[in-house]
């Protein structure tokens, strides 16, 4: 029995550390997130005009990163838009199907992945057409919950990370008063470097609409992009997360 306990804590030890865990807001973390955005940014184009960011997009990418560098995340994205013919496709293909389309990216628990991200597109779906990010950062914080309790494949821990999401994005992008938001993130409003940070912030945002996924031009050769580790995205969806 001990030698299982000894076996079970050096495993915990074992586990990779997760890029998208929790960073606590502080002046310095603040100024860190606007210095690893604008390296992020730096490796890939804005839009044309701004654009809304893709729900679907956001929950594939967070179920296939996890643990991971975002290039897997974009790997898949890629993967899904030239292998099928489009979302709805992808939605009706068994799961075991999928996971044979990812496997050379060798993810841990790629069934378990592959089946989460096929019943969360799939349940998106059949609620909705589509959701932008947008028309969730604009919806009032009782929609959201009820969005949400209509789509029970969107796990909590998937929840927290959209909720992330669009409270920093009505931060960015609404019009309106955002201290109330800021506070649901973490923030003091009024506290030292929130200002300045949230103005650099928007700044170097306001190119794309949106909080970009994307961490660099896709590599061509199938292999997913190692460095920056991080999206903009994921970057700045850490700060304050719980």
């Amino acid at each position: 029995m001990a030698a299982k306990k000894k076996a079970t804590k050096k495993a915990a030890k074992a586990a990779p550390k997760d890029p998208r865990d929790p960073i606590a807001i502080t002046p310095a973390s603040m100024k860190a997130t606007l210095v690893e955005v604008e390296k992020s940014l730096a490796k890939i184009t804005p839009p044309e005009e701004p654009q809304p960011g893709s729900l679907a997009d956001a929950m594939l990418h967070y179920i296939f990163s996890r643990g991971l560098p975002c290039g897997y995340g974009q790997e898949v994205l890629r993967r899904i838009e030239t292998d099928f013919v489009d979302r709805n496709e992808y939605r009706v293909t068994e799961a075991y199907e999928i996971e044979e389309a990812f496997a050379d990216l060798g993810f841990p628990d790629t069934f378990e992945r592959c089946l989460a991200a096929k019943e969360a597109v799939s349940q998106l779906y059949n609620d909705q057409n589509a959701v932008s990010l947008e028309f969730l950062r604009e919806a009032p914080v009782a929609e959201r919950k009820g969005f949400f309790a209509r789509v029970p494949a969107i796990t909590p821990d998937l929840q927290k990370f959209l909720a992330q999401i669009v409270g920093y994005e009505e931060v960015l992008f609404s019009p309106r008063s955002t201290q109330r938001v800021q506070q649901r993130l973490g923030f003091d409003p009024k506290g030292s470097g929130v200002e300045a940070f949230f103005g650099g912030l928007r700044e170097l945002i306001a190119p794309y609409g949106h909080l970009p996924l994307r961490v660099g031009p896709d590599t061509g050769d199938g292999k997913p992009i190692l460095e920056p580790e991080l999206s903009a995205l994921c970057v700045v969806v850490r700060l304050g997360a719980k």
